[in-house]
């Protein structure tokens, strides 16, 4: 009888995988070629269109994604879906990680931070970027499991396949060694690894064929080789160059996305910590070298915080565990204080929204915070009204039922937010450089005017006069395009595209014009408290719009013949 519960709770667990999986790959790929490739996505994607197409191009730092995506480009239709195909699968593929670790976290546990890593707000955005920071990551434990699993020749794979993923494997890597260093420091152990002929074999003869052969494209793409040895010294650049991301800026990121992860993430250190627990000890320390180094970087973005966020939700998974039981003792009490205190921070919640949503007079503001304080210090004191009336086993599980709840659906919230699956566009930490805005409606107005003229999209000439923005390129990749400093006397484009504050006067006198928002820059550094408010609660920042201007030779118009030098 044992051996079968086993076998069905084992069956379970396989089913709960499965949809966890399912869950994640569903919120990765839906919709997830409707927002523009961003400058940074654009310059990769074009890197592997080049790759594609049978030429050979200089691949920067990150060849993994590149090829990759060259061989998806190949296969199917070069499109914003296919060139955030591979990212959005190896964030799917994250989510079976905890796998690998059930004897550490415990079964039940890695079945909660799977479902945790699929709805995972930053980690769900990151993998819906073109570019080759989810694979890194995602290679890099699989690597580490099967390690951990025996694997060797599977673990040597995938740690080739990350060292062809870029700098953020070696970001990673720091995080490990410092981890080790304190986990020697506070523990009193050293960390060693075997260095037996029988381990290391298999594993350095799979990582030196996937390098080689994954690196070159099975030799169609030799440069990918010598790429894949740049992700080192652009890291260490990092070092010493400085991004405008503050450490505010990053540890901000935090409480907005992840406060269902800090809240019991942090409840679950310090009991872990009290009671010497060795697992929790050792993912504490990991997460503590991981905010070490990437609040310490000076090239840091908020993307890097995935190290971070790997750990701090496999606390919160270890210590929510521990409330989705059944109650044992006093049902109906439980639910009562569940009911109570989810009411409660709902209520908080409104308060919050209405505060930030609504401008207020003093009186009405000062009213709605002691109302929002009061809410969850009303919560606390009935709390402990029920721990010393029934037992502290109702007040604890039913107040952390409540916040549980209340926490998942503001996950939920903001990672369809921070994935842009809303119909409204919000204003989201991930993406790195500013947002690309209507490319989609320069593509229409080229469409529609070259199939009036010729019959085909694409069947006219481009040039692009001091503007650089690979997703623009990216965007007119099916056009003639030139690019130059400055507009050429000896020949007239069809279409010419320009800054809005470009001197354009020997355009004027043959084109029509029309300006065009191309990015979006929010203004993160100069937002004020009032601001930072409304982004929390809606997602919604100031922004800074950079137009372009499009330049139609007049001929090309209908009305062409009758006033040829209509200008707009």
């Amino acid at each position: 009888m044992p051996e079968k519960t086993s076998t069905t709770q084992f069956s379970n667990e396989r089913i709960l995988l499965a949809l966890a999986f399912g869950l994640a790959l569903a919120l990765r790929l839906l919709r997830l070629g409707e927002m523009p490739l961003s400058d940074e996505e654009a310059g990769w994607a074009l890197q592997a269109l080049d790759v594609s197409q049978g030429l050979r191009p200089e691949i920067g730092h990150n060849p993994a994604y590149v090829l990759l995506t060259a061989l998806a480009f190949f296969f199917f239709q070069a499109s914003d879906f296919t060139a955030r195909l591979i990212p959005a699968l190896a964030g799917s593929l994250l989510v079976l990680a905890p796998l690998f670790f059930t004897d550490q976290l415990g079964r039940r546990a890695a079945v909660v931070l799977a479902f945790l890593l699929a709805v995972e707000p930053g980690l769900l955005a990151l993998s819906r970027q073109a570019g080759g920071l989810m694979l890194a990551l995602t290679t890099a434990v699989f690597a580490l499991g099967f390690w951990k699993a025996g694997r060797r020749e599977w673990a040597g794979a995938l740690t080739g396949l990350a060292l062809l993923s870029g700098p953020f494997l070696w970001a990673g890597l720091l995080i490990g060694l410092l981890a080790v260093l304190l986990s020697n420091l506070v523990q009193g152990r050293s960390f060693r690894i075997r260095t037996d002929r029988e381990s290391w074999q298999p594993f350095g003869i799979a990582l030196v064929a996937t390098y080689l052969f994954l690196g070159s494209l099975f030799l169609f793409a030799p440069g990918g080789l010598g790429a894949g040895l740049l992700a080192l010294p652009s890291y260490l650049v990092g070092w010493v160059s400085f991004s405008d991301v503050s450490m505010m800026t990053l540890l901000a990121a935090l409480p907005a996305y992840a406060m269902l992860a800090l809240v019991f993430g942090l409840i679950g250190m310090v009991r872990g910590l009290l009671v010497q627990d060795k697992v929790v000890t050792a993912v504490s320390i990991f997460l503590l070298s991981a905010l070490v180094v990437t609040l310490g970087y000076p090239s840091r973005q908020v993307g890097d915080l995935a190290w971070v966020l790997l750990p701090l939700w496999a606390l919160a998974a270890i210590e929510i565990e521990k409330y989705i039981r059944p109650a044992q003792d006093g049902f109906w009490e439980t639910m009562g204080m569940f009911a109570l205190s989810t009411a409660m921070l709902f209520f908080a919640g409104l308060n919050f929204m209405t505060i930030a949503n609504i401008p207020l007079d003093d009186t009405s503001l000062t009213l709605r915070w002691l109302a929002f304080f009061g809410a969850i210090a009303l919560l606390l004191i009935s709390a402990v009204l029920v721990a010393g009336g029934w037992s502290i086993q109702i007040a604890v599980q039913g107040t952390a039922w409540g916040f549980l709840v209340v926490l998942l659906v503001y996950t939920l919230a903001v990672g369809t937010g921070a994935a842009q699956l809303r119909t409204h566009t919000t204003v989201s930490m991930w993406p790195r450089g500013p947002q690309v805005v209507q490319p989609r409606l320069l593509e229409q107005h080229l469409g529609e005017l070259a199939r009036w003229k010729v019959g085909v999209p694409g069947g006219l000439d481009v040039r692009m006069v001091a503007v650089n923005s690979p997703a623009m390129r990216w965007a007119l990749r099916d056009w003639d395009v030139t690019e130059s400093s400055a507009p050429s006397t000896d020949s007239s484009p069809a279409f010419v595209i320009t800054p809005v504050n470009y001197p354009t006067l020997e355009l004027e006198a043959g084109y029509r014009g029309t300006d065009l928002v191309w990015r979006r820059y929010a203004s993160w550094e100069a937002a004020l408290p009032i601001d930072w408010l409304r982004w929390f609660a809606l997602r919604e920042l100031p922004q800074v719009d950079e137009q372009v201007i499009l330049w139609v030779r007049t001929d090309i118009f209908v009305d062409s013949q009758n006033n040829p030098q209509d200008t707009q």
